[in-house]
């Protein structure tokens, strides 16, 4: 199983972004039932964040925000009902725990809630997938094994 981020999952509805095809692949391996993802819940808000800076950077049109919402709407409930989507809620327990990745790693709040749910699963997630480079460190430095679709 592995953890994926906002920073990754946005690539897979991008087309000219570095690992675009990485992500693309894990998540269609996901929604084909060959793999499963975990994420913080608060993935959903941020990708939806990420199309919005899209409109306004006039890298996307209303239109294609309307279609891409639908379309990633439709993709998270298809992995969700299928079993390849586990989404970690973000509850004042978790942002309690995860404001100490704030000041030990100088993370948002949103980067150290991602990092509190892979941490809380380490014990089956194999791999963080984020393409956040000072989220990267900061999971590096807590024990977890990264991959960088941008990089590697």
């Amino acid at each position: 199983m592995d953890y994926i981020d906002a920073s990754a999952f946005v690539k897979y509805y991008s087309d000219d972004e570095a690992g675009v095809e990485k992500v693309k692949q894990l998540i269609e391996r996901a929604i084909n039932g060959e793999d499963i993802l975990i994420s913080s819940a608060i993935m959903i808000g941020e990708v939806v964040s990420a199309f919005d800076k899209w409109v306004r950077k006039k890298i996307m049109t209303n239109e294609q925000l309307e279609e891409t919402l639908s379309e990633f709407v439709n993709s998270i409930k298809k992995l969700a009902e299928g079993g390849s989507l586990i989404l970690v809620d973000a509850n004042i327990s978790s942002v309690s725990v995860a404001v100490n990745y704030i000041v030990k790693h100088h993370l948002s709040v949103n980067d150290a809630l991602h990092l509190y749910a892979a941490l809380i699963n380490k014990d089956i997630v194999d791999l963080f997938i984020c393409c956040d480079r000072n989220l990267i460190k900061a999971a590096e430095n807590e024990g977890l094994d990264v991959f960088n679709p941008e990089n590697d």
